[in-house]
């Protein structure tokens, strides 16, 4: 005889829930969403609800394990909610606040997907916005490769990031069968010495993994390959990309870069008002 993995409750031979027992189950996770929605959505205090939430715990047999999932996942989705329409409002960052408060959980844990790192990265932003020196909010151990100019500020430091820098192939296609010719008395060419037309492809060449800084005024990248420092002023575009952000540089021998696993938003938003 099975038992109910809900409530614990023989639920027959080969079941392992009753029917309404996941009815109810997947009814109270739809509920937990949306209250935790509404209160992001309408900035209200999640203390409120504190009642029903733990109603709707108990009664829909959420356990601690899936709760802690479903709270990560209404941060993630309010965090790009917020950020549709700007930058996060100071509105929000007392939501934002209250949130962590009341559930308790750690910095790591909502910041699995970077979304408390995008709430401090607006910060900085709207900084920039106001016309002020942002301050520092970031602490950084471990080795700083980079030596920063005078009265230069620091925004941002992103670790393991790879540089990617568009490379062309080039090869050789549409050889010849190889007939011979003759030239001349004594002489002969095999014609399948004419190699055909030259074909370029062009890629993106891993050169690295390393760290990025982000500064007022540069781009800094380092690696034990390579190191990079692109002033804003050089820089002739910016393509964002959901996985990093690509680079031209001003200049003629100039390639396109490809830095990969970095905040495409906020370095485009930060540098697209510095440049």
């Amino acid at each position: 005889m099975g038992k109910c993995k809900y409530c614990g409750q023989n639920a027959g031979f080969f079941s392992s829930k009753h029917d309404a027992c996941e009815q109810r189950h997947q009814a109270g996770i739809v509920r937990f969403k949306d209250i935790l929605a509404q209160c992001f959505q309408n900035n209200e205090d999640f203390y409120l609800h504190q009642n029903e939430i733990m109603t709707i715990r108990r009664d829909a047999y959420l356990s601690d394990d899936l709760c802690r999932e479903l709270y990560c996942q209404s941060f993630d989705d309010a965090i790009e909610q917020y950020l549709d329409d700007g930058i996060v409002d100071a509105t929000e960052e007392r939501t934002v606040a209250r949130f962590m408060q009341f559930t308790g959980l750690s910095q790591q844990t909502l910041n699995a997907n970077k979304s408390l790192e995008k709430v401090v990265q607006s910060k900085v932003l709207q900084e920039l916005l106001n016309g002020q020196v942002p301050s520092p909010r970031i602490t950084i151990s471990g080795n700083f490769p980079f030596m920063l100019e005078k009265n230069e500020h620091m925004l941002w430091l992103f670790r393991d990031v790879t540089l990617k820098m568009q490379k062309v192939h080039r090869e050789m296609v549409g050889r010849s069968r190889g007939v011979s010719v003759r030239v001349c008395r004594g002489v002969y060419y095999r014609t399948g010495g004419f190699r055909g037309q030259p074909v370029e492809t062009t890629y993106m060449e891993p050169i690295g993994r390393g760290c990025v800084c982000l500064t007022d005024k540069h781009l800094y990248f380092h690696c034990p390959a390579k190191a990079l420092k692109i002033p804003f002023s050089k820089i002739l575009s910016l393509d964002p990309y959901s996985n990093g952000l690509g680079i031209q540089k001003d200049g003629a021998r100039e390639k396109p870069m490809f830095f990969e696993n970095l905040n495409s938003w906020f370095c485009y938003n930060a540098i697209s008002n510095l440049r």
